[in-house]
């Protein structure tokens, strides 16, 4: 039997992952991604809980450990830089941890650690800047069946298989669900953002936040990851009219001045990081994102042979999981499709059909058990924008910090005892077809 011929699409974290896991079966694997080089930028990320144990199933635990973070913990100041809670980093690497994970790395870094897993391989070749304009594919039934693929420059090729890692905003998702279903992504309210700029010797390494009064609900913080860098944190809840207006028209211009509008005279040092943010080189890194979940109707991660995998399947904006679901999406599909491969002897195309369903039947309710878990109590109690709604917070804070809570938080208990499933043919030394 010919081996199994995959297109992965996106280079992000998820991608490399998924080439990885189809390559110990000897598949051929073609990773493309739309940027000219590998997309090794971003800001902090971390694995937690079944992520950390993803990551030593990989062999990568000493690539990562030798790029890590090494952040203290996280601390939320009032407006005179005060520190008001300090919740020390966890230690653990497993289960519920605290709000500074063991494993917190650049997400870049770790987009390099997962390349190198199969650059050189002969099995997986590496594409920039390609992309699919368009597929067809065989009626599902037919065990010979293939996707057809058309890419942007015209060049036509068929795959048994053709995962979608391209992100939140997948494209592939888009092209796969049809143009008349509806968009998937939910907005939950506010954004978030980041950006870099150049760091002071009094800048704190440990992660720092203070919620700032007034009409909006607005958070400011820092994280340092290098000397030369601070990176700074922008996160507001409710809607916010001149800010939806700067980031609908997709104009960086328009988005900095809406943002230093909105922080400018904020306290603490927002006039520092608000003046860089306008006028520094280091702040063109700026990104910025809705909260938003994406919530596919069920049955719907796949059609055919075609499938999406971590954020295109089911992104929840900031939710502290999506590397460690990510990492976990790309070993079950893997591995659901190489069982049928294997044990029930189908053909590629028969058991990229079933194995694409299985994966969902078995990830889903656990990568989306905290979709829709958000209210506006929450927001209220967690994003406040008073004086007083601020000191009240900053008073539980201290409290939740004296008693460790934050080790409490996190997963639910169902989540956090999840077993990754065991897929011999994913585990043992890679397989020649």
């Amino acid at each position: 039997m010919a081996p199994l011929k995959a297109l992965i699409v996106g280079g992000g974290v998820v991608g490399p992952a998924v080439a990885h896991w189809l390559a110990r079966i000897g598949a051929h694997v073609t990773l493309i991604e739309r940027f000219p080089k590998m997309r090794a930028s971003g800001q902090q990320v971390d694995l937690r809980a079944q992520g950390v144990t993803m990551m030593k199933k990989m062999g990568i635990e000493e690539a990562v450990r030798a790029v890590l973070v090494h952040e203290p913990g996280m601390q939320v100041i009032d407006l005179h830089g005060q520190t008001k809670a300090y919740f020390p980093a966890a230690e653990s690497g497993t289960g519920k941890q605290g709000i500074t994970s063991e494993f917190e790395i650049m997400r870049g870094d770790l987009v390099r650690v997962l390349y190198a897993l199969t650059e050189g391989n002969p099995k997986v070749e590496h594409l920039y800047a390609t992309t699919v304009e368009s597929f067809t594919q065989d009626d599902e039934n037919d065990p010979n069946g293939k996707v057809h693929v058309t890419f942007q420059d015209g060049r036509k090729e068929d795959f048994d298989l053709v995962v979608g890692a391209d992100g939140t905003g997948s494209k592939l998702r888009k092209m796969m669900l049809g143009p008349d279903a509806p968009d998937p992504r939910r907005r939950t309210g506010g954004y978030i953002g980041y950006f870099s700029i150049p760091s002071k010797p009094e800048d704190s390494k440990r992660a720092t936040f203070c919620f700032l009064p007034g009409k909006f609900s607005r958070i400011i913080g820092t994280r340092k990851d290098c000397p030369e860098l601070t990176r700074v944190y922008m996160v507001t809840k409710g809607k916010i009219e001149p800010l939806d207006a700067a980031y609908a028209t997709g104009n960086p211009t328009d988005l900095k001045k809406a943002l230093a509008a909105l922080y400018q005279d904020g306290g603490w040092e927002t006039k520092r990081f608000m003046d860089a943010l306008l006028h520094a080189p280091e702040a063109d890194d700026l990104y910025f994102t809705p909260f938003e979940e994406v919530d596919i109707s069920k049955g719907s991660w796949s059609k055919g042979r075609v499938v999406v995998v971590g954020d295109a399947a089911y992104s929840q904006t900031a939710a502290g999981y999506g590397c460690t679901w990510g990492l976990v999406g790309a070993y079950v599909l893997a591995g659901e499709v190489a069982t049928l491969l294997e044990t029930d002897g189908l053909s590629p195309s028969a058991a990229v059909v079933q194995g694409a369903k299985n994966y969902e039947e078995r990830l889903r309710p656990i990568a989306t058990a905290n979709h829709g878990d958000h209210s506006e109590l929450f927001d209220w109690i967690f994003f406040p924008s008073s004086a007083i709604g601020i000191w009240i917070l900053q008073m539980c804070l201290k409290v939740a910090a004296y008693f460790h809570l934050d080790r409490m938080g996190g997963m639910d208990s169902k989540t956090a005892n999840w077993q990754l499933p065991s897929y011999p043919a994913l585990d043992r030394d890679r397989i020649e077809r």
